[in-house]
């Protein structure tokens, strides 16, 4: 019997997972059951037709300060240490978590009020005890919680356990203090702290969380307000079948239900039965009545008629501790509220981070292809400067056979034979002259109509080139590995050197008129010089 009872008190805080909770216990199809071995307890999975063998967790090594003989059963006890054990096991995983608890712990409160005496009291130095330390706010906000979610329709149950299961124990007892259609809008709108919750309640939620407690004291006041037979030893005669009365005071005895003992008021008669409301469901935030007949009440015996004399004084040491309770609380929801903040901040500050390192990656990106286009630019204009060079060349010999041939007229004129044979030959040499020389002027026209065409070219280059000369600037702001255009300029002077080409030399371009150019300019100076040269465009004298 004893195995059966321990199994039963450990399916009692069978942890719900998948499906919404329900009114008191529902044993769901997959659970967490605590198992007590010798003080050590291990969560285990219980066996499901999916499970093929228990699985085992890392266990919890659980000492007990708290004399748990007090609970007067044995079933008591075994209950009290699996709850702790669980409680231990599974808080602060999830919301589910945190409602199992506060389930198994209010069904463990039921237990102790209907089976030990006392139960309340031993109920409230259980959770002061040692074995639950620093933990029995997040204890006594489980079974708050949990009083609350019960209550709910299940439609806002289903959507409160979709979008809270990661909110602080802070944060959910202040969800608790407000309208049902606030829970819609918050629950909807992701994770909130303690501060935002209360801050968005505002002073509403507090003033209809207050409806319950007035009608509480307007139920003790009507109680008090009544005539109540019980104030006297013997009560008058009435006309009544028995002497209760509607707002009288009694107490349960001869009742089946495990309500013996237990104290309450007569709300209203049903022929000779009576409608009790007792303290006990009311102090649970209920205003379930039980119908009584006479034989299971009694007048209640008048305590509280000295209770108005009686003034509760507290020592110095019960305030200071009382202070510290409260000023502990008030530290724990601040750390967990502070907490909160602190996360939105870093996941804040780790958006923006990420948004930067992505803005600089495409900017970076952007750079290097604007380098390249300028890179394939240069090369394209060295390309360009070397036919050029080509041309010069070309026209060079040109302008070499045509002196040769001027040097050749002028002698052949000089030697004047005075002869039919020396003015035959001069009008061969003459003809000769002119075939040769056509299509050499030809081609010179031709040489001259492309120069002006490079000229328009080289005239856009030269703006491309100081266009380019900005680019090249911004980019030597953020590319510092890239090559300046000094280095640029001395490396084509260096190869200009090299070739022979006029007026370059390593400290840069000498132009025509004796000036130094250094630089871009000096690209721009030897363009210049190209353009106006008289090489191209030579005279020739006949």
């Amino acid at each position: 019997m004893k195995k059966l009872k321990l199994l039963g008190s450990i399916l009692g805080i069978i942890i719900e997972t998948a499906k919404p909770p329900v009114p008191r216990l529902a044993i769901c199809r997959r659970a967490l059951l605590p198992i007590q071995v010798k003080g050590i307890f291990f969560i285990m999975h219980s066996i499901t037709e999916d499970d093929k063998a228990p699985i085992f967790n890392v266990p919890l090594n659980l000492e007990y300060n708290f004399d748990y003989v007090r609970f007067n059963e044995p079933s008591l006890q075994n209950t009290a240490k699996a709850t702790l054990g669980s409680f231990f096991g599974f808080v602060r995983q999830s919301f589910d978590g945190l409602l199992s608890v506060g389930q198994s712990l209010q069904n463990f409160y039921f237990d102790c009020l209907s089976k030990c005496p006392q139960g309340k009291k031993v109920f409230e130095e259980w959770l002061k005890s040692n074995d639950w330390g620093s933990t029995r706010y997040l204890a006594t906000s489980a079974m708050e919680i949990w009083g609350w979610f019960e209550k709910l329709a299940p439609k806002i149950q289903r959507l409160v356990r979709q979008n809270v299961q990661k909110w602080s124990v802070s944060a959910l007892r202040q969800l608790t203090k407000v309208s049902t259609d606030l829970i819609k809008e918050l629950v909807r709108t992701g994770k909130k702290t303690a501060q935002q919750v209360k801050k968005s309640a505002g002073g509403g939620e507090r003033q209809s969380g207050g409806v319950r407690e007035r009608e509480e004291q307007e139920v003790l006041q009507d109680a008090n307000s009544s005539p109540s037979l019980t104030h006297s030893l013997t009560p008058p005669l009435t006309h009544s079948p028995t002497p209760f009365a509607p707002g009288a005071r009694i107490t349960v005895k001869n009742d089946d239900m495990g309500w013996n003992g237990h104290s309450g008021i007569i709300t209203s008669q049903d022929g000779d039965n009576f409608w009790v409301l007792l303290d006990h469901t009311v102090a649970q935030g209920m205003f379930v009545k039980n119908l009584l007949k006479p034989h299971q009440i009694e007048p209640e015996v008048q305590r509280a008629v000295n209770k108005p004399h009686k003034e509760e004084f507290f020592t110095a040491a019960q305030v200071e501790e009382k202070i510290t309770k409260a000023l502990a609380q008030r530290d724990r929801e601040k750390a967990e509220e502070e907490q909160g903040r602190f996360i939105e901040i870093r996941d804040a500050a780790l958006q923006a981070a990420k948004r930067e390192l992505i803005a600089a990656e495409q900017h970076a990106q952007k750079m290097a292809q604007a380098k390249q286009a300028l890179i394939e630019q240069l090369a394209a204009k060295e390309e360009e400067l070397q036919s050029v060079r080509a041309l010069q060349i070309e026209n060079q010999k040109l302008e070499q056979r045509v002196t040769e041939l001027e040097k050749a007229l002028e002698g052949a004129s000089a030697n004047n034979w005075g002869n039919t044979f020396n003015a035959q030959a001069a009008k061969v040499v003459n003809s000769d002259l002119e075939n040769t020389i056509a299509p050499l002027m030809a081609k010179v026209e031709r040489l001259q109509n492309v120069i002006e065409l490079k000229d328009k070219e080289l005239t856009q280059l030269r703006a491309m080139s100081v266009k380019q000369q900005e680019e090249l600037k911004a980019l030597e702001q953020n590319t510092a590995s890239a090559p300046t255009q000094e280095e640029i300029i001395k490396t084509f002077g260096e190869v200009g050197e090299k070739l022979g080409w006029h007026g370059w030399g390593r400290r840069g371009y000498r132009s025509e008129d004796g000036t130094l150019h250094t630089g871009i300019n000096a690209l721009a100076a030897f363009i210049s010089d190209l353009t106006h040269s008289d090489n191209f465009c030579p005279e020739v004298a006949f």
